[in-house]
């Protein structure tokens, strides 16, 4: 697999890929029948993707889409002036920046993201039936017993 990825970047020399062109986007977006991970298309679902292929081409092209999401959302773009030049800070005398994404955008990703680290709890049902003759420090600690009993699962 490295020595496709070295053959197929062999002009960046292990520079950052560049950016693409408008001729990159008027070409044809058919797959080369040498890459394998167009070729395998099959799935359990008709028209569905298959996984494994993505997961290929990714490694293929050099991009870990969590990577690329963080960095997309660390992102900070110069203040400029009404000259289009950056606007320097006068106590560092470093570019003013601020964050290319708007807060509620970042939110919204995060929050997306958010269930990857931290699943959401399954909700739990209780039957009651009959008469409760409990206390409140009684229901209190049935219900805490009964909370720790789903964190375990």
């Amino acid at each position: 697999m490295a020595k496709q990825i070295n053959a197929r970047h062999a002009d960046l020399a292990g520079a950052p890929p560049k950016l693409a062109t408008l001729d990159d986007l008027e070409r044809s977006t058919a797959a080369k029948p040498s890459r394998k991970y167009a070729v395998s298309r099959s799935s359990k679902k008709p028209m569905g993707m298959n996984l494994r292929a993505v997961s290929e081409a990714l490694i293929a092209e050099g991009l870990d889409p969590a990577i690329e999401m963080i960095k997309i959302l660390k992102k900070e773009i110069p203040v400029l002036d009404s000259n289009g030049k950056p606007k320097i800070d006068p106590k560092t005398k470093k570019p003013l920046m601020v964050p290319a994404l708007d807060d509620d955008t970042k939110l919204r990703t995060l929050n997306e993201l958010l269930q990857y680290t931290q699943p959401k709890l399954k909700s739990v049902e209780m039957k009651v039936s009959g008469n409760l003759e409990l206390t409140n420090e009684q229901l209190d600690d049935r219900l805490v017993s009964l909370l720790a009993k789903a964190a375990k699962r």
